[in-house]
């Protein structure tokens, strides 16, 4: 309690700073007067947005700003005489002379005639080949919106082109072999919005996304739970003039297959920008289930098939508010509903020390999981560039409800004729986030620092019933109420050095604090314990690159499912228990990376050493021959690991894209029993890409992977594969696109094996994967705006990369 307060403190005192330095930065004296300016093309009397305007009197900068949607800039005057400087879209600078003479009302009112060169409208609507993946020495940058061949796929799809992501048939992303994944959306982890990670790659329209961002080696100012790292999806952001309506559909036909209505729509006008996008996806994927089970003299064999379908709906509607030049807000809501079925027909063979029992059957796991969440973000912009104060809160409820119900119908052997078990799981979660950060240049340097609160609250009922007996009794039932506290602050330092050197340091604290009260067993988990996580980078920029060394150190919560110590029997010869006495898993990381641009091929290489401890480890225990799973901190490791990217522009239409992972796992630690010890695991990916004339564009990739292996574990995915066909009509407003996922195999599987002492378990999930892709999109309203954000170009657009690419 006493660090909540501190850090509350901490959260005013910083608002307290930052206030007054926001009236010294707009205060104007009595003397000044109200300027508001505006620019407009002066042939058409349009406005002119984001163009660049600059004031001087004599050689002294008085303020520099960008114009709004409605090509207006507002500016505190003195009386004199000022130059002002409109640079818009690579037209020369126009200069334009402007006197303030003393006026009673305090306010002065001008508009800029500003002549366009439309042939340089003309040269820069024509874009420039720019690269889909890029480098830098914190991250790999997947740019969703330069590939055209993104367009109207699916988010799952599309991610797995980012080198060391991995997505299971579900949807479940992966990076470098590992779940422990944090997934974002603008810096916020999806399950802040209470929404499954698979669903939410699948609910997010991808016509919204601008790029995905995977970060290895997250920083001081990321949350500290992001063991394996971050992928951050960053969503479209431009402001608008007038209305813009985009509708489209994805679709994948075959035996399992995938539907999904998007829309996006966009209104801005003056200083207000409105937006909302949503969809609605109805999908089903149809395979075979085989798994195995044995231990001592007991084999459990059972196959047949399986399905997983759903139909979840998506809308997020956001408002945004130029308050002034210096000050914005940013509004959104975000409402989810994915409902989805997983269910298995098997038939099930069962060898019990020479005791056989063959029984069908058949079970239905039905998840409806609903949430909404409202998010408010205020930002100050001083007039020195690179200063700013960001504040923002984040509510969130959600609810989960699970059914399974699993009937067993017995075929011959001992046991009963019908067998029913049923049982129920529902859970309600509220989250609250309120955070802040605070940016100072200091000269070439830069400062940042900030706080996180995080407060989450779940209640769960969980109830089992045998034989249709629903009045559960206290050994089939379950229910607890589990608060989570985390409460951060961090601070970092840039620091440039000569000959383009950079160095970094940050650190974060983080007061975690976890309060369980389980109602069945009528015990309690007051579990607190502190986290202090440095990060530091240093790297060089290159003429044509970089390099970089990168150090951090994260964690991993035990999740409320680990620490219940519930006994849930899974089956007659199954029960698992968690472990209240759990603590966080433990990484520090070291990654070493180059890029080097030599025009026409862009390299990136990178290799990374990972020491894990106190690895929680499930632990399986045989007593009177039933199978006691609980969980320990009993594991170390060390991970060692290698990954490339080359893009190649062979031609001018002929692209390649070449990229892979390469990583060994040891450990020397006997607690984990290690099956496979010091394997190799590789992926690689290759994308070719062919613009023919006439705006036709042609794509192909190849996904190959190796068997993942994790000790006990060994996991074989499938290698995938697709090709496909885009163009774009009556400029950009029609786009559509045809191809064929994985041509080359029908079905794939994949092959999980996990042998723990005496104990294997093998379960192999075949789907159909084979399917025609169609896709199709169409912009009504004023595409003005867009030709307008598109002429637009940034620096790191124009150098292929980050203008900074070491460094925040």
């Amino acid at each position: 309690m006493k660090t909540y307060i501190i850090l509350i403190l901490v959260f005013l005192s910083t608002a307290a700073i930052a206030a007054p330095a926001q009236v010294t930065g707009n205060k104007a004296d009595s003397l000044s007067l109200k300027f508001t300016g505006k620019v407009i093309d002066s042939v058409t009397k349009e406005p002119l947005i984001y163009a660049q305007v600059v004031i001087n009197a004599g050689q002294k900068l008085v303020m520099q700003a960008l114009t709004d949607t409605m090509g207006r800039f507002e500016a505190s005057l003195k009386e004199g005489t000022y130059q002002v400087k409109v640079f818009y879209m690579g037209n020369e600078n126009q200069v334009f002379n402007l006197v303030i003479a003393a006026n009673s009302d305090h306010a002065v009112n001008r508009v800029f005639n500003v002549k366009i060169k439309t042939e340089l409208l003309n040269e820069v609507s024509v874009y420039a080949k720019r690269k889909i993946i890029e480098n830098t020495a914190e991250k790999i940058v997947y740019h969703v919106d330069r590939d055209p061949m993104a367009k109207n796929k699916s988010l799952s799809e599309v991610i797995k082109k980012v080198p060391l992501i991995t997505v299971d048939f579900k949807g479940v992303p992966s990076l470098k072999g590992s779940e422990k994944v944090q997934v974002q959306v603008n810096g916020r982890s999806v399950t802040d919005y209470a929404i499954p990670v698979d669903q939410a790659l699948k609910m997010i329209p991808t016509a919204n996304v601008e790029s995905v961002e995977v970060i290895t080696s997250p920083g001081a100012a990321s949350d500290g739970e992001s063991l394996a790292g971050i992928i951050n999806i960053i969503t479209k952001n431009k402001l608008s003039l007038g209305g813009n309506l985009t509708v489209g559909v994805e679709s994948t036909i075959g035996k399992s297959y995938n539907t999904k209505p998007t829309l996006n729509f966009t209104y801005g006008v003056g200083k207000v920008n409105f937006s909302l996008n949503g969809s609605y996806t109805n999908f089903k994927t149809l395979g075979f289930s085989n798994q195995l089970y044995s231990r001592n003299n007991f084999l459990q064999a059972q196959g047949g098939d399986l399905g997983y379908n759903g139909n979840p709906v998506y809308v997020n509607s956001g408002l945004f508010y130029q308050i002034n030049k210096n000050q914005s807000l940013n509004a959104g809501l975000t409402a989810a509903n994915s409902p989805y079925t997983f269910n298995q027909n098997l038939q099930t063979n069962i060898n019990d020390q020479g005791t056989v029992n063959i029984f069908n059957r058949f079970s239905d796991n039905s998840v409806k999981a609903t949430s909404l969440s409202t998010n408010l973000d205020y930002k100050f912009k001083f007039d020195k560039p690179g200063k700013e104060f960001n504040v923002g809160a984040l509510f969130t409820t959600g609810k989960q409800n699970n059914l399974n119900n699993s009937i067993n119908n017995y075929v011959s052997g001992t046991g009963s004729p019908m067998l029913q078990e049923l049982s129920s799981n529902n859970n309600t979660i509220r989250t609250v986030i309120i955070q802040s950060d605070y940016k100072l240049p200091i000269g070439k340097h830069k400062l940042q620092a900030g706080i996180k609160l995080t407060n989450r609250h779940f209640d769960s009922k969980y109830q089992n019933a045998v034989s249709n007996q629903l009045a559960a009794s206290s050994a089939t039932a379950d229910e607890y109420a589990y608060n989570q506290g985390v409460y951060a602050a961090f601070g970092q330092f840039q620091l440039m050095l000569p000959k383009k050197w950079t160095m970094i340091g940050g650190a974060r604290y983080e007061r975690t604090q976890n309060d369980a009260r389980f109602i069945s067993t009528n015990s309690s988990v007051n579990q607190g314990f502190n986290s202090f996580l440095p990060t530091y980078v240093i790297g060089k920029n290159l003429k044509n690159g970089m390099i970089s060394l990168t150090y951090s150190y994260k964690i991993s919560r035990p999740g409320i499912s680990y620490l219940n110590p519930f006994q849930n029997f899974v089956n007659a010869n199954t029960v698992a228990q968690g472990n209240p006495d759990l603590l966080p898993e433990h990484k520090n990381g070291l990654t070493l990376a180059f890029s080097h641009n030599a025009g026409k091929a862009y390299l990136y290489v990178d290799a990374s050493a990972d020491f894990w401890s106190d690895y929680i480890l499930r632990v399986n225990q045989f007593v009177n021959n039933i199978n006691q799973i609980t969980y320990k901190n009993i594991g170390s490791y060390r991970q060692f690991g290698t990954s490339a990217n080359l893009n190649l522009s062979i031609t001018k239409a002929l692209g390649l894209t070449v990229g892979g992972t390469l990583n060994l796992i040891s450990t020397s630690d006997a607690a984990f029993n290690a099956t496979y010890n010091e394997k190799l695991n590789f992926n690689a990916s290759f994308i070719g890409t062919y613009n023919f004339k006439g705006g036709y564009n042609l794509q192909a990739e190849y996904y190959l992977y190796s068997n993942n292996y994790f000790f006990q574990s060994k996991t074989q995915l499938p290698n995938t594969s697709s090709i496909g066909l885009n163009k774009s009509f009556m400029k950009d407003r029609i786009n559509l696109s045809v191809g064929v996922i994985n041509p080359l195999n029908n079905k794939i599987a994949y092959d999980m094996l996990n042998i723990n002492g005496g104990l294997t378990n093998q379960n192999i999930q075949t789907v159909y994967g084979r399917g025609l892709s169609f896709g199709f999109s169409y912009q009504f309203g004023n595409d003005k705006v867009n030709k307008k954000s598109k002429t637009n170009i940034k620096d790191n657009d124009t150098k292929e990369g980050s203008t900074n690419p070491i460094g925040f």
